[in-house]
């Protein structure tokens, strides 16, 4: 009988991160290469319907829902910046693998990626190699929300075996990590961590990296864009790594739409995304 993928506990993915920080067979992956426009395209026209169908949960894994913040101690952004989308990753690791996929397929419904690659990530791990995107030099636009994606390791091997530094957190991003996570005081930030405008976090991948292994990048866009139905009443319902990701971009979204005072209406009061607030608990007019 299939039995339903949960994600990890915290402990479990601070063991992970750290095995994959330090590979006991250092191997280097392919450098990053350009994601397939007709892919971009794909995430970008997902019908509404389809978002709706599956809704804010799905019935054959067990999601980690992001932290829906206390909305009187959000700090609102300077009046006429866009809310931030702050993610900081590392490619070598498949929880940040995984947690990109929402987030990729979420934010190509309030703009555009004009700039986006592909990488997987770290084959020493207990998920290995997972297909997914990078933020290392993404470029994306909205009139809505903006992006900064961080993406602090490679998942290239150095000559002393561990990977390459990408990038390096500001001390206001910092602050920001260690606020919401006491994990980060015990040393290297925990990462995947997600900030929407102050409205929503996470220090962990919504979808299990366990639905991701042994599939292309190909074939997980084709099971978002083309999710399989869920098994009739009484049925067993086989784990979908589509429904899985569209259910976490719907709460993604939820906490976007929290961000940016419900704009556009057309996305945020959608009926996916409300069923996302309801099972966040979240109440908007």
């Amino acid at each position: 009988m299939w039995i339903a993928v949960g994600v990890l506990l915290l402990g479990v993915i601070g063991l992970v991160t750290l095995a994959a920080i330090q590979p006991r067979t250092p191997v280097a992956s392919a450098p990053s290469a350009p994601t397939s426009p007709s892919v971009v395209g794909e995430l970008a026209a997902i019908p509404a319907a389809t978002f709706d169908e599956v809704g804010g949960a799905d019935a054959g894994t067990s999601l980690t829902l992001p932290v829906v913040a206390d909305s009187e101690s959000a700090t609102p952004p300077p009046a006429g910046t866009p809310p931030e989308v702050l993610f900081v990753g590392s490619e070598f690791c498949p929880f940040c693998a995984a947690e990109r996929w929402p987030l990729v397929v979420a934010l190509a419904r309030f703009g555009t990626f004009q700039v986006l690659h592909d990488t997987v990530s770290a084959d020493a791990s207990v998920f290995p190699s997972i297909q997914t995107f990078t933020f290392d030099g993404v470029r994306y636009s909205s009139p809505y929300v903006s992006l900064d994606g961080i993406e602090l390791y490679s998942n290239q091997v150095g000559s002393d075996g561990s990977y390459l530094p990408l990038a390096h957190l500001t001390p206001a991003q910092s602050d920001l990590i260690a606020a919401a996570s006491p994990r980060s005081s015990a040393g290297s930030p925990p990462v995947p961590f997600l900030d929407i405008g102050g409205k929503m976090s996470a220090t962990s991948s919504g979808v299990s990296p366990a639905l991701f292994v042994g599939l292309s990048l190909g074939q997980i866009a084709d099971q978002v864009t083309h999710p399989p139905p869920v098994g009739a009443r009484g049925a067993v319902v086989v784990p979908s790594v589509g429904r899985a990701i569209l259910a976490a971009a719907n709460q993604l979204t939820a906490g976007i739409c929290l961000a940016t005072d419900q704009r556009p209406a057309k996305v945020c009061r959608s009926s996916g995304v409300r069923q996302a607030d309801a099972v966040l608990g979240i109440t908007t007019r």
